[in-house]
């Protein structure tokens, strides 16, 4: 009632075992199809979501409470037109008041856990010229969401990651691993994070920064990010055709730094400033089976 979009799920189903003391609800195949001219582009289809509740708030049907949510194998197709118009934009404009009925079902979100599992992600904005494809990925998160401050502690996953832009892959098929803590303000709606647990194919990146959520207003964004090591095989393995070919065979030297920065306002008007250094000294690579070497890179 609540979106401009169809709904639908094959089944239903509740279970007292599954998550134990408390009881889990799954729908089956879910999916969400669009309205308008998205009415043929499925924003989301999901083979199972799972939700644990409160048994006692099932049973009462009065005030839910989940605290752990699990998606199987969802696919989003995330589509920008060349109109600026978003196939995730379904919300209808909230123009009632806040009344008391007494067929109302609130919940409650005293969320602990949530998992993605075996994702396909597609975003594609044809305003920017920006395309990307995330396979197989796998996030899940665990914090107190029922805190004004705490920690939500990620763990981040992929198979394979492309990024294109004004038609050039800056990333292909490249593997990614994210694990962060993420200390979350939600009073002054900040979120800030430092780790080093970040691997694209065999580059290690250290990041740290802060994120504010200025609602309307977009973000307000301060990262910073490096590579920890100055070995040139790790800034060789983003090379698509060197990665996926023997790449553990591959016999390499020389130097490399890789650093930069993204700072400022993000939203439908406003890019983030943003840097990049690279730079590779005396790089030297060769595979095992030819008889020369590329050098002085």
């Amino acid at each position: 009632k609540n979106i401009n979009a169809t709904v639908d799920f094959k089944d239903v189903d509740i279970s007292f075992f599954r998550s134990f003391p408390k009881v889990a609800i799954g729908l089956d195949e879910m999916d969400i199809t669009g309205a308008g001219i998205f009415v043929n582009d499925t924003l989301l289809s999901a083979k199972r979501i799972d939700a644990a509740l409160d048994i006692m708030s099932v049973i009462k049907q009065k005030d839910m409470t989940i605290y752990d949510v699990t998606v199987q194998s969802p696919r989003i197709h995330a589509i920008v037109t060349k109109d600026s118009l978003a196939n995730w934009d379904i919300m209808k404009p909230d123009r009632s008041t806040v009344t008391e009925t007494s067929g109302d079902k609130p919940f409650k979100m005293a969320l602990k856990h949530y998992a993605i599992h075996n994702a396909y992600i597609s975003y594609k904005d044809a305003t920017a010229d920006i395309s990307t494809e995330i396979f197989n990925l796998d996030h899940e998160g665990t914090g107190d969401f029922t805190s004004d401050l705490f920690t939500l502690k990620t763990a981040t996953s992929a198979e394979a990651v492309t990024v294109t832009y004004g038609g050039i892959s800056y990333l292909y098929n490249a593997k990614a691993v994210v694990d962060a803590d993420i200390k979350v303000d939600n009073k002054t709606n900040i979120y800030s994070f430092n780790t080093d647990k970040i691997t694209v194919n065999d580059l290690k990146i250290a990041a740290k920064g802060t994120v504010k959520d200025l609602a309307e207003n977009g973000y307000d964004m301060d990262i910073s990010f490096n590579a920890p090591s100055t070995d040139f095989k790790n800034i060789l393995s983003l090379i698509p055709a060197i990665y996926q070919n023997d790449f553990n065979k591959i016999k390499t030297s020389g130097s490399a730094i890789f650093s930069g920065f993204v700072k400022g306002i993000y939203n439908e008007i406003s890019l983030p400033g943003y840097h990049v250094d690279m730079e590779v000294k005396d790089g030297f690579f060769q595979y095992p089976d030819l008889p020369k070497p590329l050098q002085k890179i």
